[in-house]
């Protein structure tokens, strides 16, 4: 026994010794103690170190600038050896290795909640350069989340939640491909109901499989897509003097948001949606916006069809509000949009309710029902009920209750424009109240003539613009219309301040180049032109407003006298002097219609001497202090020169009528 661990020591020491040195042979340190070494005459053992040295320094070539470039062999040219350096692709390699694993995580990551929500974060590659072969791979990665989304949502949140973290990317790429991607993507899967957030005690019951999983989708589904539109907000708020590259995503993001305005009014959050829109439209200066007229139209369509009032509600609300805080510097087609309110077309304000008209019935015409009947039909009303409810339907009281908000909003928000007395607004102000005045209660409707009457009369009639004409103008003819086409307003109200602005408009009109064109253009409008204004009375010219006017004093009013024919008669024959001819054929037709209503205005035609009070003032603007019965219309004797033979024959016309008169 000992023998055998004798020679077992014995083998171990050799081995030991051994490998001592193999080591003193690789790091060429072996030197032998026994041999003597002269001074002057190099050892052996350091020849032997700087061999060893010089063979494990890393051999370096000529031309070689890559750590890991190859030397090939070598290439005879022009008679001359040349050595052949070729590079390795051992980095390339590594690289895509490196990214193998790295799509392979993340494809690991998506298939779990929590790796979801980490694998947003790897998405902002901002500071590498977009090549096109990242722009490719990148429209591949989100082409590759959206079939997963469309083909099982409910599978997939943690996919729409990586797409919806790459919108917020720091890299515009990442960001613009995935905002428009994640438009087409909630257009798709977004039910049609509204999510509620669940109670407490919901929370707690227990539920079976599926219904927690549609729950588990919903909270996911309402939460990504509240974050999704609160960056379009954040982006849309973009100025135009920004960088161009978020001056881009501040379009694509408003792009997007009239997408889903459009498809997704009956989800959550649609006030944000139309707070995007509504603060879009109102900057000072829309021509410079890419998406203005498309969101103007989106408003529009939306209000043309909204049949409950819900949304209009909220639409007028949020854009009163806007309008206010950007003290009403808007273009005029942002108040143009609220003539699209198709729910007030059946609105009648001072109808009775249904209750009061239902006529009981007599007690022989009711059908006798046994207690059993009577209790199944209570049973069927209450079922009825219910179902009504669970479907959410919009009761016609509702409606009406939406309707009466509507027209006061509205109504609200024109008078409050017409007080702040801004001039390129005024005009599309006065057209919806033409079309929505007559539903205005009297106190209301008193406000409007109160400020209208201000308007007039901050216009300064003694030097008037031509834009201020304009302005007196649609005043006048507003005022007249509203109290006319009120359906429940038999009184009649002295409206004498307008005629006397009228009465003093008169001179300035005739001497107006325009007052045959339309204040948008001079000239005839283009048709391939997306015009945003629509053709009502902001359009007209003002020669059709005076005769809009005319016509509402003498003829759709109690506001005509005799005196102020007579007024009116001689002051329209001094304008004639200098209107074109289509103006003052107009007026011509005019003044026949006139003196067949009162005739005694054609004595004025009459040059011989007649017994009257005083003379006639020219320099007065008021009709009641002109003394027009002692006027003569000498501009006649003028007129038949004229160079309009239509012209001509109207004033012949009328002076014949004159004579026959007598």
């Amino acid at each position: 026994m000992g023998r055998k661990r004798s020679q077992k020591e014995i083998q171990e020491r050799l081995a030991k010794r051994r490998k001592d040195a193999d080591a003193l042979l690789e790091t060429g340190l072996f030197q032998t103690e026994d041999v003597e070494v002269d001074d002057r005459m190099p050892s052996k053992s350091s020849w032997d170190d700087d061999e060893q040295d010089y063979e494990l320094k890393p051999r370096t070539l000529k031309g070689q600038d890559d750590e890991d470039a190859v030397e090939g062999l070598p290439i005879k040219r022009n008679g001359k050896v040349e050595r052949n350096i070729i590079k390795s692709q051992r980095n390339d390699v590594r690289k895509s290795k490196e990214d193998e694993a790295d799509n392979e995580s993340n494809d690991e990551e998506e298939n779990s909640k929590d790796g979801a929500a980490s694998s947003g974060e790897e998405e902002d590659d901002n500071e590498v350069p977009d090549t096109e072969e990242t722009i490719i791979e990148l429209k591949e990665t989100i082409a590759e989340l959206v079939e997963r989304i469309m083909e099982e949502a409910e599978e997939n949140t943690a996919a729409l939640t990586r797409l919806r973290k790459m919108a917020g990317s720091k890299n515009p790429n990442t960001a613009k491909f995935s905002i428009l991607a994640l438009v087409t993507v909630f257009k798709s899967i977004i039910p049609g109901y509204r999510i509620r957030p669940l109670t407490e005690l919901e929370k707690k019951e227990k539920v079976t499989k599926e219904v927690a999983r549609l729950r588990s989708f919903e909270e996911n589904l309402v939460f990504n897509y509240k974050a999704y539109v609160d960056l379009l907000a954040r982006l849309s708020r973009t100025p135009n003097n920004d960088t161009p590259i978020n001056v881009n995503l501040g379009n694509i993001a408003t792009n997007a948001a009239i997408e889903l305005t459009s498809s997704s009014m009956h989800f959550n959050f649609r006030s944000e949606l139309l707070t995007i829109l509504i603060r879009r439209i109102s900057k000072p200066n829309p021509s410079i916006d890419p998406f203005y007229h498309k969101a103007i139209k989106t408003i529009e369509g939306i209000l043309n069809e909204d049949e409950e009032g819900n949304v209009s509600v909220e639409v007028i609300r949020l854009l009163s509000k806007v309008l206010k805080t950007r003290n009403y510097n808007v273009d005029e087609s942002v108040i143009n949009v609220l003539l699209s309110l198709d729910i007030l077309h059946d609105y009648d304000p001072n109808t009775k309710t249904e209750e009061e008209f239902k006529m009981k019935l007599r007690k022989k015409d009711r059908v006798h029902l046994s207690k059993k009947e009577k209790k199944a039909r209570k049973e069927r009303k209450l079922i009825e009920e219910e179902m009504r409810a669970a479907e959410q339907a919009v009761s016609a009281e509702e409606r009406e209750r939406n309707q009466a908000e509507i027209l006061k909003l509205t109504l609200a928000l024109y008078l409050n424009i017409l007080r702040s007395d801004i001039t390129k607004l005024v005009g599309s102000v006065l057209e919806g109240l033409a079309k929505f005045g007559h539903m205005a209660n009297f106190d209301l409707l008193g406000d409007f003539l109160v400020v209208m009457k201000e308007l007039i009369a901050n216009a300064e009639l003694d030097n008037l613009s031509s834009s201020e004409v304009r302005k007196v103008l649609l005043c006048i003819v507003t005022a007249f219309s509203l109290v006319s086409n009120h359906t429940h307003m038999k009184l009649s109200m002295d409206l004498s301040s307008f005629v006397d602005a009228l009465f003093t408009v008169l001179p300035y009109l005739s001497f107006d180049a325009d007052i045959e064109f339309s204040h948008k253009s001079l000239r005839l409008a283009d048709p391939l032109n997306n015009e945003l204004v629509k053709p009502s009375v902001n359009v007209s010219t003002k020669a059709e407003l005076l005769l809009k006017a005319l016509d509402h004093v003498f003829f759709r009013s109690k506001s005509g006298t005799k005196q102020r024919a007579a007024a009116f008669t001689k002051r329209i024959y001094m304008a004639l002097l200098h209107t074109p001819e289509k103006t003052s054929i107009a007026l011509l037709k005019f003044l026949d219609k006139l003196t067949t209503k009162y005739p005694e205005v054609l004595g004025l035609y009459s040059t011989d001497d007649r017994i009257g009070n005083g003379e006639f003032r020219i320099d007065t603007d008021l009709p009641s202090r002109s003394n027009a019965e002692a006027a003569t219309i000498w501009e006649n004797s003028l007129l038949v020169k004229h160079y309009s033979p239509s012209v001509v024959k109207g004033v012949r016309s009328l002076f014949h009528k004159s004579q026959e008169h007598k």
